[in-house]
């Protein structure tokens, strides 16, 4: 049986995964996700960061400089970032193996939508020792109209396996986390973000 993740029964995935690279960019997307984050390191006086799919990384060492951090990425990026900064801590994000991690914060900023399988990333995410987790991912209601052939799939933007609207998108983390606050972050960009906390059991 096909996993849904909550998404509507007539929504097409797409089942290839098709590589893209962001290392080339800055903070051009989702810099709101990441201020979220800060905002919350700013507020709770946290310590550490996790981004999870850190990209070029530039985001996370430009706005979290006085931080503990570390960036997760695919073997052939995490080797561009270990030659461009050798003595910070990038790791290769591996879903199947135990991260062994701790963060006080989990960055995981428009991955999720790439992923063959998100559970594997929720299930990667709930073995780290974390006590916040800020993950964003496209709201397919501000992508495309329900009448229009995007909104039931599969995505437009060929990376995509799958895009959720906002109530899908909520139901789905509440399932894995304690979802603290969903909203809309970038309408332009049309970005939902989510806070969670462990779900207590």
């Amino acid at each position: 049986m096909t996993k849904r993740y909550c998404i509507k029964r007539l929504y097409r995935a797409r089942h290839r995964y098709t590589h893209h690279d962001d290392s080339p960019f800055e903070d051009q997307w989702q810099l709101e996700v990441y201020l979220h984050a800060l905002g919350l390191r700013t507020k709770h006086d946290l310590k550490s960061v996790v981004d999870i799919g850190c990209g070029s990384a530039y985001k996370l060492r430009t706005y979290f400089k006085a931080y503990e951090r570390t960036g997760l990425e695919l073997p052939v990026n995490v080797q561009k970032l270990k030659t461009q900064f050798p003595n910070e801590r990038w790791l290769v994000s591996d879903f199947q193996k135990e991260p062994g991690l701790s963060a006080d914060v989990i960055i995981c900023s428009d991955v999720i939508e790439h992923l063959l399988d998100p559970d594997e990333l929720t299930e990667f995410i709930k073995r780290i020792a974390y006590k916040y987790l800020v993950i964003s991912t496209p709201d397919r209601n501000l992508l495309y109209h329900p009448w229009k052939r995007g909104y039931w799939g599969p995505p437009s933007n060929p990376a995509h396996q799958r895009e959720w609207a906002f109530e899908e998108f909520g139901k789905y983390l509440s399932q894995h986390f304690t979802l603290v606050d969903h909203r809309v972050t970038n309408l332009y960009q049309h970005t939902q973000m989510a806070i969670c906390t462990p779900k207590v059991a």
